[in-house]
């Protein structure tokens, strides 16, 4: 048992590591924007005008969808410099709300854009001084090969535990995918997006239409990544966390229910949610069993993680009690499952 957890504990810190070297990067000094922002809305006010008029004064062209909002958003955006355009109080049946959002916005790019590129912002996004640039500089070095590009931004903390909370999140992504390998390489696939972010060539957007394939999904980012593997699509998975910063939730409650509304897609089928469940319970206590190799290599997998999120120092020896959190969060989101998921004021219906 000992050396199977320092085993386990070993390989984490050594793909966490392998990303935070290989991982692709924004160049310092960039190209122009050369794409356009298109945010789909909901009740976002108070953030999105910051969110737009950040974007406008780095020379990006903006289209915000307001998805039924009824705090000001659209109003907030447009004022900020956004072109807004709003969606139909009752959802299309068959579709999810950012689905349908995404895809809406894709078509008016189409129709008022003549940028080849498109980049989907959530509107938790808070974009740097060097955004434009930056993005624009991963575009014109691997664009050309890769018409899908996704990343992750610094995570900024919420109040109180709320960053504990949230850490297995990019710890799971980040200690057990290689981006850095497979970005060096240009061999295999990642089978992953980040919906906060993500770039796509139109032409290559327009061939897939990948929210219209996963319209009624909640967790379509990772949905159209497997996709996109499929079809042998390639994505870059970049470190974006000198450019962006993504403030997801404020407190742990809001986190928590945020995470279990989609975690249970994560693996695909309900065994599999639980065995992940299992396996987070594992990274909890498994350091105990190797102690003190296993405990120093689970930190070492933390502070490998840290270097693409950036997220406080004091967070990490308190990376078992995140994975707690994290089996928490699985067994809660397959009873989301079974009752139905209530998300921004919609319900969507239970899964069979």
């Amino acid at each position: 048992m000992e050396w199977a957890v320092i085993a386990i504990y070993g390989l984490l810190a050594l793909v966490a590591w392998t990303n935070a070297f290989f991982m692709t990067r924004p160049r310092e000094i960039g190209s122009p924007a050369g794409f356009v922002a298109l945010i789909p809305a909901r009740n976002e006010a108070g953030k999105i005008g910051g969110l737009v008029a950040t974007l406008c004064s780095q020379g990006v062209p903006v289209i915000v969808y307001d998805d039924g909002s009824t705090d000001g958003t659209a109003e907030e955006a447009a004022r900020a410099g956004a072109q807004v355009a709003r969606g139909p109080a009752t959802l299309p049946e068959g579709w999810t709300g950012k689905n349908h959002a995404c895809d809406q916005l894709a078509k008016l790019a189409a129709e008022t854009s003549s940028l080849e590129w498109m980049v989907f912002l959530d509107a938790d996004v808070v974009p740097g001084p060097g955004f434009a640039e930056g993005l624009g500089s991963l575009i014109s070095t691997v664009g050309f090969r890769c018409p899908v590009i996704t990343g992750f931004g610094r995570l900024l903390p919420g109040r109180g535990l709320e960053p504990v909370y949230l850490f297995w999140v990019p710890f799971l992504l980040l200690a057990t995918n290689p981006f850095g390998l497979v970005s060096r390489a240009r061999l295999g696939h990642n089978r992953f997006l980040n919906g906060q972010i993500v770039a796509w060539r139109s032409s290559e957007y327009f061939r897939w239409l990948p929210h219209q394939a996963v319209k009624s999904r909640i967790l379509e980012d990772v949905l159209i990544g497997r996709l996109l593997a499929r079809n042998g699509v390639r994505v870059e998975v970049a470190d974006l966390s000198r450019v962006m910063s993504v403030r997801m939730y404020r407190t742990m409650g809001e986190a928590l229910d945020g995470m279990s509304k989609n975690s249970h897609e994560i693996t695909g089928s309900v065994a599999g949610t639980v065995l992940l469940g299992f396996f987070m319970v594992l990274l909890a206590v498994g350091w105990w069993f190797g102690w003190p190799a296993s405990a120093a290599l689970l930190l070492l997998a933390c502070l490998g993680v840290r270097t693409v999120v950036r997220t406080p120092l004091w967070v990490l020896p308190l990376a078992p009690l995140s994975c707690f959190f994290g089996a928490l969060t699985m067994a809660r989101s397959l009873v989301w499952r079974k009752r139905g998921v209530r998300w921004k004021d919609r319900t969507y219906s239970p899964e069979g």
